[in-house]
């Protein structure tokens, strides 16, 4: 799977500042390395950091706010590449629960058509 530059480095930190972590989690539990921090501290950590940052809270959302904007940012590339890259099963529930309309997007949508000519 493709990642970003920011990613790879990120990742690349983590696994330099933490030798031998080979197959151990990202995010390992205090209770057991060997498991995974629950998704209630990721969630717990998510509303931290957006607060520290200044960010309002998004209503009705959580994590599902920062992939509908990924998502929606991607939406001129193709459907089952941002689909795959993003890790929806299916480019239905990618069109249809994430990607959404967006003012610069429908701007283009109406400047930049094309012109239909009759076939001679």
């Amino acid at each position: 799977m493709p990642i970003s530059p920011a990613v790879r480095a990120a990742l690349e930190r983590v696994l330099r500042d933490r030798p031998g972590i080979g197959t151990a989690p990202l995010f390992p539990s205090r209770d057991d390395p060997q498991k995974s921090i629950s998704r209630h501290l990721a969630d717990a950590w998510l509303r931290s950091a957006e607060k520290l940052a200044g960010l309002e809270t998004q209503k009705g959302s959580l994590w599902h706010a920062y992939r509908r904007k990924w998502a929606t940012e991607r939406k001129h590339l193709p459907d089952v590449d941002v689909a795959t890259a993003g890790g929806w099963k299916t480019v239905q529930t990618l069109q249809t629960a994430y990607q959404q309309a967006d003012a610069e997007t429908m701007f283009r949508g109406v400047m930049e058509a094309g012109e239909l000519r009759e076939a001679k």
